[in-house]
């Protein structure tokens, strides 16, 4: 795992180590007028600040919560003052805690919980010194850094080959890794078409159509009930996922369940990009929270009578029975061989 860290940082292409960098900075940002200075190496920053500063981290990708995160969580090995490896072990299971209590959903934290406590743990076990562990945490935590930050565009490729043909997209809500599909399949087809689902109740699918047809992608935007109506000439869909479980479902925007069983029914294939990073450790339980948004999300200008119940649901379990193959970092595969990409201790 360490030649993996290494080589990591190794092979990070310039463009590539600018999404670290800018995720950095955003939280660099944040922090800077919150607290003026030096954001991340000012000892006056507390540590109460710093996880304000991820909890305010809000309308951003799962990649980018992950890699404020880690940076953090440098931050932290960095100031650290136990003398013995177990407490100091104890106290890193603590600050993580700490931190997922701000993202509770956020299956790429869930993961660096488990690596990292699991990783730390090891070194104990073989006897390694505390200074070396923290040192080789921090190496870790930088190949985790730099391992997201290449993860996407590999995606992309890998995405590319198995949708060489496709002529429509259909997708839905705003997944930045199903934007670097599309840009690549773009780039290979001039002539590509997507229609975007608008995704209520947030409306992010707003945001990714927007963008792509800002790039001159012959892009359409249309309601979440008019899927059935663009199924029929759709070549594919493709989605991401907020977290990928082993046990058999992925999790996802509301509405991207109907959206799958209607592309089984019509017999479009549908793809899942996402990075292993949002594959679930295996331990952990396997029902995730029901996410509700605020009911202003859903009633938008109207104001509903105050007997009315609302239920702005924001995400839902999706079987993958439904899904033809889950496209990552590490390739193509099919759900049943969704484990084989997922290593607990390696990035």
């Amino acid at each position: 795992m360490r030649e993996i860290a290494e080589g990591g940082r190794a092979h990070l292409h310039p463009f590539q180590l600018a999404h670290t960098r800018l995720v950095g900075q955003r939280l660099c940002k944040f922090l800077l007028e919150e607290f003026p200075g030096d954001p991340l190496d000012n000892g006056d920053v507390s540590w109460e600040e710093r996880l304000r500063a991820l909890e305010g981290m809000v309308r951003v990708t799962a990649s980018e919560i992950a890699v404020a995160a880690a940076e953090t969580l440098e931050a932290w090995i960095a100031a650290s003052t136990e003398t013995d490896p177990r407490a100091f072990v104890a106290a890193l299971d603590g600050v993580i805690r700490e931190l997922l209590q701000r993202k509770p959903t956020s299956a790429p934290l869930m993961n660096l919980h488990h690596r990292a406590v699991h990783f730390a743990e090891e070194m104990v076990r073989e006897g390694t010194p505390l200074p070396q562990i923290r040192e080789e945490l921090r190496d870790w935590l930088s190949g985790y850094r730099a391992h997201i930050a290449t993860s996407r565009a590999r995606i992309a490729h890998f995405a590319a080959e198995v949708l060489a043909d496709a002529h429509v997209i259909l997708t839905i809500s705003n997944s930045q890794t199903v934007r670097a599909v599309i840009e690549e399949l773009w780039q290979h087809n001039p002539e590509l078409s997507v229609v975007v689902l608008e995704s209520r109740p947030l409306l992010d699918g707003r945001r990714l159509a927007q963008a792509l047809a800002e790039q001159g992608i012959n892009t359409t935007l249309t309601v979440d009930g008019a899927m059935a109506y663009y199924m029929d000439v759709a070549s594919a869909v493709v989605t991401g996922a907020e977290a990928v479980s082993l046990s058999g479902f992925f999790v996802n925007t509301i509405g991207t369940r109907p959206l799958l069983l209607v592309a089984q029914a019509q017999g479009v294939p549908c793809y899942v990009a996402t990075q292993t990073i949002k594959i679930l450790p295996p331990l952990l339980p396997e029902a995730f929270p029901t996410i509700l948004g605020a009911p202003a999300d859903l009633a938008q200008e109207w104001t509903p009578p105050e007997s009315l119940n609302l239920s702005p649901l924001l995400f839902e379990q999706v079987p993958d029975r439904l899904v033809t193959a889950y496209v990552t970092e590490e390739g193509v595969t099919s759900p049943l061989r969704l484990a084989t990409v997922s290593r607990p201790l390696g990035i």
